[in-house]
């Protein structure tokens, strides 16, 4: 279908680049590539971005984008959100109205009352979900139940969404995409050098729901077989104490390096020097959920094959022992065993891994976006 821009979006989500956050990747990969084919506007939020790095950024993008600002009052912060994404319902005929994150999911029945028109769309990631303030979990029920579309990114995610969906409402399931422009950012300089015999990395936030502690906990036994490994932490560093703690408490520090954020355009080069990806994301859906793990195809891409936890969003961004290991993420012999079998049919998991993820290219993942939302 040749939709001629005459669609209009507006996508609101939680998170947008350049501050981190798989989220803002998402939202930012979707806004880009449906607007070579339908207009779309973005309100967003950019914690972790100062405004010149947010103005550099934007100045760059096709797509019209604006930034909420945060206050030193949480109350006058959403106030003024709602404030701003009244006046874009208000001041634009907008088709359809894209909800990323849990504050935007919020603010979907406030869309539904101001434009009974426009056709409000859910993507659901998973940790937005888990909700334990009586208040939010009634407002997560009310949100979900005003969505015309709802738009999972994994069957995992799917599967955990609290309440049954009406008959009236669509629900889909499209995976994350891979940005195919990560392959043109390597360069010869390399700013950030990272080595190891196996040479293993995790992509995201260091927290409890991606796990990286669980593969801390498993390293000394990795250690005794591969003596030249090295762990590589990248990412926003918010539970980095938890981590460095045990990492002293198992005698490990010269085995493990915490890098922080990195700039975006080191990402391609830090992945291109790495042996395994690690995704030993927490499965425990009482506490954290991860609803895929865009840093799974994106290691792919560079022929990356990964390491991930079974019962998770992740099952649904490896291919069991042909571009990647599923494992129990709290068993140091599933671990070991998968780092094997990783190593020993690398050639073929790798071949495998760079299918995979071109088969995930955002180009292909945005038009099934438009077929679920326009389409239907």
């Amino acid at each position: 279908m040749n939709y001629n821009k005459k669609h209009k979006i507006l996508l609101i989500s939680t998170e947008f680049p350049p501050g981190p956050g798989g989220i803002g990747n998402h939202a930012w990969n979707l806004a880009r590539n449906l607007n070579n084919k339908v207009n779309v506007d973005v309100l967003t939020i950019s914690d972790y971005a100062d405004e010149n790095e947010c103005k550099s950024f934007d100045d760059k993008e096709k797509v019209k984008i604006y930034r909420f600002t945060r206050y030193p009052l949480a109350a006058i912060t959403y106030c003024h959100r709602l404030i701003q994404v009244i006046k874009y319902i208000k001041n634009n005929n907008y088709s359809h109205c894209l909800l990323s994150g849990f504050f935007a999911l919020s603010i979907g029945p406030i869309i539904q009352l101001i434009n009974k028109k426009v056709s409000i769309v859910g993507i659901i990631h998973g940790s937005e979900l888990i909700q334990h303030n009586p208040l939010l979990k009634y407002i997560l029920t009310v949100s979900l139940k005003c969505l015309k579309i709802v738009i999972s990114v994994s069957r995992y995610t799917n599967s955990i969404i609290p309440i049954k969906l009406g008959p009236n409402q669509r629900n889909y399931i499209i995976p994350n995409g891979v940005n195919k422009d990560l392959l043109d950012d390597i360069t010869g300089k390399n700013e950030i050098i990272i080595s190891g015999e196996p040479c293993l990395l995790t992509v995201g936030s260091i927290t409890n729901r991606k796990g990286q502690i669980n593969f801390i906990k498993a390293l000394p036994k990795i250690q005794k077989k591969y003596p030249g490994v090295h762990y590589h932490c990248v990412g926003l560093p918010i539970n980095k104490d938890d981590l460095i703690k045990e990492i002293i408490r198992l005698k490990i520090e010269k085995y493990v390096t915490i890098h922080g954020v990195i700039p975006n355009t080191e990402l391609s080069n830090i992945y291109k020097q790495s042996d395994i990806l690690i995704m030993l994301s927490q499965s425990n859906i009482n506490s954290c959920i991860e609803g895929f793990g865009i840093a799974v195809l994106e290691a792919n891409l560079f022929g990356v094959p990964a390491l991930g936890s079974k019962k998770t969003g992740i099952e649904d961004a490896i291919v069991q022992n042909k571009t990647g290991v599923l494992v129990n993420p709290y068993s140091e012999k599933e671990i070991l065993n998968g780092i094997n079998l990783l190593l020993e049919q690398r050639k073929y998991l790798s071949q495998n891994a760079v299918v995979w993820a071109l088969e995930h290219n955002w180009t292909k993942i945005s038009d099934r976006y438009l077929k679920a939302i326009i389409n239907d």
